[in-house]
């Protein structure tokens, strides 16, 4: 079995490794600090006060066993496969014992008693992101310990190139300050241990781009909208986690490379010129457009919304209210038709609203924290559009 631990990029990387019949389990990890910080099992008091306010589904899939304790040894895995993953925060830091874990502040919010518990015994700290290199070497060595004789893999981060405009987002903070000099020292380093592979994901994607006449908008659509941008936050930025193109050429060169016991790369695995240039927006007409929205894909309909906020002196609104019952539930999504509304604030797109509410409350698979929360935002944009009604 091969094991992927990290972030959702590791989740999406499993599935499509499953798919092409791999055996595969992932596990999400919230922080190299959760490990390397450890009492080497999950302490009894976060086990208890967690059961005991019922408050599991706060973990957001970061599970206890998975951020205190490293794979199991045995049976033994064929591999293990780490992507440099975002950090959750804040942490909870234990006053006297000094680990600790992740757990969505949403939770104590909710749950007053938990809160008070909590703050009994932990504080609520922030990771400098600037040792955050640091904190993953730890685990990575920490692994490397746990695990003898298993190849491991570290897959890295898309790089910051401005052809993947218009100002590429990472979630890991402080990675704009580390892809292009910190993180490529790390590569050598990591690919220098015994048995341990890293990856570029640079030239993973560079593949799939030099196979495709898509542009990066295909391959990139989720953008993120500051509410308040400053020179930290850009107004409008590229999300480079969430690449659906790039899993399966992951997992193929993920196989390759543990086949040849180092890094395998093909021909064509290079980083695109295009990607050093300047990035141009594309212009979809309105066929093109509704078809994207109506298309049922995240991801296509992220494309043509990227389209509308890239573009704010024309109106879409009467495009995503006919597309309102196709469109699907996702958080991502979501957030870009909120930015377009927050722009251009239309009573049409209470319409909107009332079906995709609908949709999102029918969805459970996310669990009941995540349909409250999105039931929520889809509340606040109706309330934009339509500021006097009473509903």
């Amino acid at each position: 079995m091969i094991l992927f631990r990290g972030n959702c990029q590791m989740q999406f990387c499993a599935e499509a490794a499953a798919a092409a019949g791999l055996d595969v389990s992932f596990a999400s990890l919230a922080s190299p600090l959760t490990l390397t910080a450890s009492p080497a099992a999950v302490p009894r008091l976060v086990a208890d006060l967690i059961a005991g306010a019922r408050v599991e589904e706060y973990l957001h899939t970061r599970e206890l066993i998975d951020q205190f304790t490293p794979p199991p040894a045995t049976p033994r895995p064929e591999a293990l496969v780490v992507n440099l993953f975002h950090e959750n925060r804040p942490l909870l830091l234990h006053k006297i014992e000094k680990y600790c874990f992740y757990l969505d502040p949403a939770a104590l919010e909710r749950k007053p008693g938990l809160k008070r518990a909590m703050e009994r015994h932990f504080d609520a700290i922030v990771p400098n992101p600037a040792g955050y290199l640091n904190r993953f070497a730890a685990m990575l060595l920490l692994f490397r310990e746990r695990l003898p004789g298993v190849p491991i893999l570290v897959i890295g981060r898309m790089g910051h190139y401005p052809g993947l405009g218009p100002a590429p987002h990472s979630y890991l903070d402080g990675w704009d300050a580390l892809w292009d000099g910190p993180a490529r020292q790390f590569a050598a380093w990591a690919d220098g241990l015994p048995g341990v592979t890293f990856l570029d994901a640079d030239r993973v994607m560079g593949g799939v781009f030099a196979r495709s006449d898509l542009p990066v908008e295909a391959h990139f659509p989720f953008l993120r909208i500051a509410d308040e941008p400053n020179p930290d936050h850009p107004a409008m930025a590229r999300d480079l986690e969430h690449a659906g193109s790039l899993w399966p050429a992951l997992v193929a060169a993920i196989v390759r490379s543990l086949a040849a016991g180092r890094a395998d790369y093909l021909p064509h695995e290079t980083v695109p010129e295009a990607w050093r240039g300047t990035w141009s927006p594309e212009r979809l007409d309105n066929n093109a457009l509704l078809e994207h929205l109506v298309s049922g894909s995240n991801y296509r309909a992220a494309r043509a919304v990227g389209n509308f906020l890239a573009r704010p002196e024309e109106d879409f609104t009467d495009l995503l209210v006919e597309a309102a019952p196709h469109m699907p539930v996702c958080h991502n999504l979501l957030h870009m038709v909120r930015a377009y509304g927050a722009r251009r604030p239309v009573p049409a797109l209470a319409g909107w609203c009332d079906v995709h509410a609908k949709r999102a409350a029918a969805f459970t698979a996310n669990g009941e924290a995540y349909r409250a929360e999105y039931l929520e935002k889809i509340g606040a944009l109706r309330r934009l559009a339509l500021p006097d009604d009473g509903v």
